[in-house]
C-alpha cells in the first residue's frame, strides 16, 4: 500500500461513466479505505460496480433514491470516521485523479500538520481547471473562505467539532457551508496554489459577446434553483462574519444569474427557477425542491432543431460541411460545438463562420476530460457532452461529423419524420464520396445494410436484427431529445451512434429511412466509420475486432443489464437476456438476414 497521510477517500457518484471504475482502482492502491456512494442512479447497469469487488479496501454504498450530494458525503464521512480515519479526501466522479495529485495533497496535509496542528479543517487544490481562488498567484498554502469539495482533504478533528454537511442544502453550497462552519469553529481552510485538478464546472463552454469570449456553466434550471436559494442562505448565515467573501460571492452570483437569464439556453425555465429560489429562501424552505416546481422547470424544451458538431483538427474539410449546415432549407436554431483539443483553429473557425453566415448561435461545450486509450469511448463522450447540452433546450438534435456534406433538406426531412411519428431516433442513408467530394457510386447502406425483414419485423425481432446488423450511422442520424435521458451516459467501449440506435430499439422508438440525407466522406484520415466494417460478424463488432474479450464481456453486461432495464416490453426484454444476446451475436448471420 502506498504510504499516505490521507487514509480514506469518499467518491460521491450519480450515473457515473465507466472511467470512474479506473479512478477508484487507482485510488484504492494509494489509501487504506475507499467509499463509493452511489446516489440512487436510475439507469446504471446493475453490474457496474461488480469489478470493484476485487478491491478489498473499497466499500460501495448503493442508495435506493437520490438524496443529494450532502447525504452521500455524510455517508462516506461517517463510515470513514467510524473506521478511525484522520484525513478524508472527497472526490467527484468526473475529477481526473492520479498518484501525482495524492502526492501533492499529502504534502499539503504534512505541511499543515507540522505548522498548524489542530488549527486547520480542510485543504484543497488552488487551481480548478482554469479557475483560481486568488487572483495573485503564490506557490504555497493560502487561507481561503471556501474550497470545492472535489480533491479536498478534511481533518477529522474539524469534522467532529463543526459537524458534517448540511443535508437540507441537497446540492450546491454544500462545501461552502462546511468550510465556513469550520472557520466559525476555529479551523482554517486552505487552498494550495501548487496543486491543480481538471474538474468541469457545469456543462462548461463559452459564448462570444461583443467580441469577447465569456465562460458560462449551462447549469440546468433545477441547479439554478438550488444555486439561488442556497447562496442566499449562505449570505444569511455567514455574510456578516465573512464580509470580503460575501461581496465577492455576491458579485459572482449576480453575473452568473444574468448570463443564465440572457445568453444561456432554457432562459424562461431558469428565470422561474431563480424566482422560486428567492421565494423559498424568503419563506425558509429547505430540502429538495417541491415536486410541482421540478416538473415545471424541467419541461421547457422548444420544438427547435439543434446540431451537435464534434471537431478535432478538421480544417481540411470543415468549411464545406458547415456551409452545408448553414445552407439548410430549414436552418438549425443552434449549434453545439464540442472541440476535442484542436490545434488547427477548428473551433474558432466554426464560431466565426456561423457568426457571419446565418447568424446561428454557437455554444462551445467543453470536451470532457477522458483518460482512456479507447477511441470509441472518447468520441462517444464528446458527442454525449453535446447531446446533454442541446437536450436541455431543443427537441430535435442532428449529429454532425466534421468532414461530410449535408443534403440541403436534411434537417427538414428528419424533423418531419420524427414529428409525424412516435420514433425518438431516425436514421437516413448517405452517399459515399471520396476525399475530393466525388461520389464513389456506393451508399452507406451498402456498407451497413438494413435487413430485408426489418420493415415487417416485430419490435422484438427488430431488436434482434439490430444486435446482429449495425445499420445506424451517426452522421445520418437525428434524435428526439427525450432519447438522451435513456441513453446517457454512454457506456465505455461503445460508439455513440451504435448505442443510441440500440437504446431506440429497446424503447421501441427507432425509425429507418431510405432517403439520402448526407454525403459521407471516405478519406485516409478517417479513424472510424465505414473503413474495416464490411462483412464483420456481430461478435467482431461487439468485441471491436475480437481482440479485447474483457470489453466484449462488459458490452454483453451493458446489453443484458442496463439496456434490458430500459426495454419497453417483455418481448424486447427477453431478447436482451444474456443467452439471447450471445445467440444473436454468434448465430448464423445469413439466417438472421433472411
Amino acid at each position: 500500500m502506498h504510504t499516505s497521510l490521507i487514509d480514506a477517500v469518499v467518491f460521491a457518484c450519480y450515473e457515473p461513466a465507466t472511467e470512474l471504475l479506473d479512478r477508484v482502482v487507482t485510488v484504492a492502491r494509494l489509501v487504506d479505505r475507499v467509499y463509493v456512494v452511489d446516489d440512487g442512479s436510475r439507469t446504471l447497469d446493475p453490474l457496474f460496480y461488480r469489478c470493484l469487488d476485487a478491491c478489498p479496501n473499497v466499500t460501495v454504498m448503493m442508495k435506493p433514491e437520490n438524496r443529494g450530494i450532502a447525504h452521500s458525503l455524510n455517508l462516506g464521512f461517517s463510515a470513514a470516521l467510524v473506521a478511525g480515519a484522520r484525513f478524508v479526501m472527497t472526490l467527484d466522479q468526473d475529477t481526473v485523479v492520479d498518484e501525482a495529485l495524492f502526492d501533492a495533497m499529502n504534502s499539503a496535509v504534512d505541511e499543515l500538520e507540522r505548522t498548524r496542528p489542530h488549527a486547520w479543517g480542510a485543504v484543497g487544490p488552488g487551481v480548478i481547471s482554469d479557475m483560481r481562488y486568488h487572483r495573485d498567484f503564490s506557490e504555497g498554502l493560502r487561507p481561503t473562505p471556501e474550497i470545492i469539495q472535489s480533491a479536498a482533504v478534511f481533518n477529522s478533528e474539524g469534522l467532529r467539532s463543526a459537524g458534517l454537511t448540511d443535508e437540507t442544502l441537497v446540492i450546491d453550497s454544500v462545501d461552502t457551508d462546511l468550510c465556513l462552519r469550520l472557520r466559525v469553529h476555529g479551523y482554517q481552510v486552505f487552498a494550495d496554489d501548487r496543486v491543480q485538478i481538471a474538474h468541469p464546472i457545469g456543462s462548461g463552454g463559452s459564448v462570444r459577446i461583443l467580441g469577447r469570449r465569456v465562460s458560462v456553466t449551462h447549469h440546468s434550471p433545477l441547479r439554478r434553483y438550488y444555486i439561488t436559494r442556497n447562496r442566499l442562505e449562505m449570505f444569511r448565515r455567514y455574510g456578516r462574519r465573512e464580509r470580503r467573501w460575501f461581496l465577492v460571492t455576491l458579485r459572482r452570483l449576480t453575473i452568473a444569474t444574468i448570463l443564465a437569464l440572457t445568453i444561456e439556453d432554457a432562459r424562461g425555465a431558469k428565470f422561474r427557477a431563480v424566482v422560486a429560489g428567492v421565494r423559498d429562501f424568503l419563506l425558509g424552505h429547505s430540502g429538495p425542491a417541491p415536486s410541482p416546481f421540478r416538473s415545471s422547470i424541467g419541461a421547457e424544451v422548444v420544438d427547435g432543431i439543434a446540431v451537435v458538431l464534434v471537431t478535432h483538427n478538421g480544417m481540411r474539410f470543415l468549411a464545406e460541411q458547415i456551409a452545408s449546415i448553414a445552407g439548410q432549407s430549414t436552418k438549425p436554431d443552434a449549434i453545439y460545438l464540442v472541440d476535442d483539443r484542436s490545434s488547427d483553429g477548428s473551433s474558432e473557425f466554426v464560431v466565426d463562420y456561423f457568426a457571419t453566415h446565418g447568424p446561428i448561435p454557437v455554444t462551445v461545450v467543453r470536451a470532457p476530460e477522458i483518460r482512456t486509450s479507447d477511441l470509441f469511448t472518447r468520441i462517444a463522450a464528446n458527442f454525449e457532452a453535446g447531446l446533454r447540452a442541446a437536450a436541455s433546450k431543443y427537441r430535435y438534435i442532428a449529429l454532425s461529423d466534421q468532414d461530410d456534406v449535408w443534403e440541403a433538406d436534411r434537417l427538414a426531412m428528419q424533423r418531419d419524420r420524427l414529428s409525424s411519428g412516435r420514433a425518438l431516433v431516425t436514421v437516413g442513408d448517405g452517399m459515399l464520396i471520396d476525399q475530393d467530394g466525388v461520389p464513389t457510386g456506393a451508399k452507406l447502406r451498402d456498407r451497413f445494410p438494413v435487413p430485408a425483414a426489418w420493415h415487417e419485423a416485430t419490435s422484438a425481432e427488430r431488436m434482434r436484427l439490430l444486435l446482429r446488423h449495425p445499420m445506424a450511422t451517426g452522421a445520418a442520424m437525428m434524435i428526439d431529445s427525450r432519447l438522451v435521458q435513456y441513453a446517457a451516459p454512454v457506456p465505455a467501449g461503445w460508439l455513440h451512434d451504435r448505442w443510441l440506435s440500440l437504446v431506440g430499439a429497446a424503447v421501441d422508438s427507432i425509425d429507418v429511412d431510405a432517403r439520402v440525407v448526407v454525403r459521407y466522406r471516405i478519406s485516409p484520415s478517417q479513424v472510424v466509420g465505414t473503413r474495416g466494417q464490411v462483412d464483420k460478424s456481430g461478435w467482431e463488432h461487439l468485441a471491436d475486432g475480437g481482440s479485447r474479450p474483457l470489453l466484449a464481456a462488459r458490452k454483453i453486461g451493458h446489453l443484458s443489464g442496463r439496456l434490458r432495464a430500459l426495454a419497453s416490453g417483455e418481448q424486447i426484454r427477453a431478447e436482451l437476456s444474456v443467452q439471447r444476446v450471445l445467440r444473436s451475436y454468434l448465430g448464423n448471420r445469413g439466417r438472421e438476414a433472411a
